[in-house]
């Protein structure tokens, strides 16, 4: 890769940190607030996909504002690895700063301004992340995203959102502070700690030595950066942010801050330790097996949720272990396939919980064995659940199965046995995900079935009862009643006062009248649907395979 001077980096992440400042003046102007951040986003992910060009010419776009301390640089860079990341915070950003007009209007949502704030921060943070060019401006950023999201965590104010918000803190907080060890430890080492593909040399001679200090550092690295990744047992975290508004969840679960942390683990396996090392000093095996059992534990106990967020959120942990699982195999065609589901469970993962969000808006039902029905309500919603369900079993047509084609190729290189870990995971993801869309367009309130399977006999459930409950203030109606749809997000209801399937009266028509909820899923459908049909002719799959030959080989094609 060529170094070239370009502002470019710098500039999309100031235009973030710019926005914030910009939805403050505006907040007397909620409609021009809205259209200037859309705008903003449009024009953000046109800086991003402008790298594209020269990214795969083999130039480094860098922007280097000088030294930050010691002998490292202040500066920017656009590497395959990075834009790719970049490229999934800004391309996403489009679509949930467009959905978020139409929820924070439906839910009800106070302090608007302060919430739309803190977004830009976390797509600022995310976007720092993605373009630092060492170690250390990248824990920086890591530590911004916590500033950024803690808000939005515990947004409705609730003693249940501050106390799970508090909980998120300590954990980002201890997870940050093993990171800002390990970087200082291989500062100390290598004498530096600047991004290099096949890892930083200087370390990698020390890491062959087997030194003390070494493991220490990669230890350090791996588990700090798995606290936001959510690799068990540092997972606890992100089922309990699913008191905050769907919204952030999607920012949380498929934008920025569980992908900053498997972004980081990509990061010090490829391009701080190297995958030689890595292998050398004995990590790779066992980073392998713990992701391989966060990719089977998580998708079981997504299957006893009943809670439709929390099922998400369990798919979202055993999902974010892909990349993990891929980067640890170190074959080209495995660390390929586990970039690109960075993109592709991104994609996927933000319609999954956007579709969520319009179903609970508008009926009021978040709970796996209350949503019977509603496809025939909703069909376009519901639709694009069913997509986004097919895309994460890894079926043919949608995105998931390009990343799971990689995977499966990748892992069989080492052993005829590792990729039944997605083969069960696949089989896990329908088990979790059918009685949903099944329920949806096939049965009716009347003749439901009860889920999850899991907690009863097979074909139907003894009981299920959710561990957590959101206890968030209820939200207004447009006549400024209290409304138990628009405010569904912040009540909790029993299995016995469930309400029937969709809309009891034709006065809440906050769907029809919001292009924007449905705008936004259509477009992610349609995103979906394209990766998985022709994921050549899409950057992202050739930034994943540029950024793993640059590493560890050639990808086959």
């Amino acid at each position: 890769m060529t170094e070239i001077h370009s502002v470019r980096p710098l500039l999309a992440i100031s235009l973030a940190f710019v926005m914030i400042i910009v939805v403050v003046l505006f907040r007397r102007w909620p409609r021009l607030r809205h259209a200037v951040s859309v705008g903003a986003a449009v024009l953000l992910f046109g800086i991003v996909a402008s790298l594209i060009q020269p990214v795969q010419q083999g130039q480094t776009p860098t922007t280097n504002l000088g030294t930050l301390v010691g002998t490292v640089e202040l500066s920017f860079q656009a590497d395959p690895l990075g834009l790719l990341f970049a490229l999934t915070v800004s391309g996403l950003w489009i679509v949930t700063v467009t959905y978020n007009i139409g929820f924070t209007a439906g839910d009800g949502l106070t302090h608007r301004t302060r919430y739309l704030a803190a977004l830009w921060l976390s797509i600022g943070s995310g976007l720092g992340v993605a373009f630092a060019s060492n170690l250390l401006v990248l824990v920086v950023f890591y530590e911004l995203t916590t500033i950024g999201t803690y808000p939005l965590v515990a947004h409705y104010g609730s003693e249940r959102a501050r106390k799970v918000g508090v909980e998120y803190v300590w954990y980002v907080i201890g997870g940050g502070t093993l990171v800002v060890g390990g970087t200082v430890i291989i500062y100390a080492l290598a004498g530096t700690v600047t991004f290099v593909p096949g890892g930083i040399p200087e370390l990698a001679e020390i890491a062959t030595d087997r030194s003390l200090a070494a493991y220490v550092a990669l230890g350090s690295l791996l588990a700090g950066f798995a606290v936001k990744g959510a690799v068990m047992p540092f997972h606890a975290w992100l089922p309990k942010a699913m008191v905050a508004p769907p919204t952030v969840s999607g920012v949380l679960h498929a934008v920025v801050v569980v992908k900053s942390g498997v972004f980081g683990i990509a990061r010090t396996v490829l391009e701080v330790f190297g995958p030689d090392a890595t292998a050398t000093m004995g990590v790779a095996v066992p980073l392998a097996m713990v992701a391989g059992s966060t990719i089977i534990i998580g998708s079981l106990l997504a299957l006893k949720q009943d809670d439709l967020k929390r099922r998400l959120a369990y798919s979202t942990i055993a999902h974010l272990s892909y990349v993990v699982f891929g980067v640890a195999l170190l074959t080209p065609a495995a660390v390929a396939g586990g970039l690109v589901h960075i993109g592709a469970h991104g994609i996927t993962k933000l319609a999954l919980f956007f579709c969520v969000g319009v179903v609970t808006i508008e009926t009021g039902h978040k709970k796996v064995s209350e949503i019977a029905g509603i496809g025939r309500q909703y069909p376009v919603t519901m639709g694009a659940f069913a997509v986004g369900a097919c895309s994460l079993a890894g079926l043919p047509l949608f995105a998931g199965f390009v990343s799971k084609w990689y995977l499966l190729v990748g892992s069989a290189e080492i052993h005829w046995a590792v990729p039944l870990v997605f083969v069960l995971s696949g089989a896990l993801n329908v088990a979790y995900f059918w009685p949903i869309v099944y329920a949806a367009f096939f049965e009716t309130p009347e003749t439901a079935d009860p889920k999850p399977l899991i907690d009863g006999p097979l074909g139907g459930r003894a009981k299920a009862q959710d561990d957590e409950t959101d206890e968030s203030p209820p939200a207004t109606a447009d006549d400024g009643t209290t409304d138990k749809r628009a405010g569904a997000f912040n009540q909790h209801e029993t299995e016995t006062e469930r309400p029937q399937a969709g809309p009891t009266d034709s006065s809440y028509t906050l769907y029809k009248e919001s292009p924007t909820l449905l705008g936004s899923l259509i477009l992610l459908g349609v995103l979906i649907i394209t990766f998985g049909i022709l994921p050549g002719e899409l950057a992202l799959f050739d930034l994943a395979k540029q950024a793993a030959e640059a590493s560890v080989g050639e990808v086959f094609e």
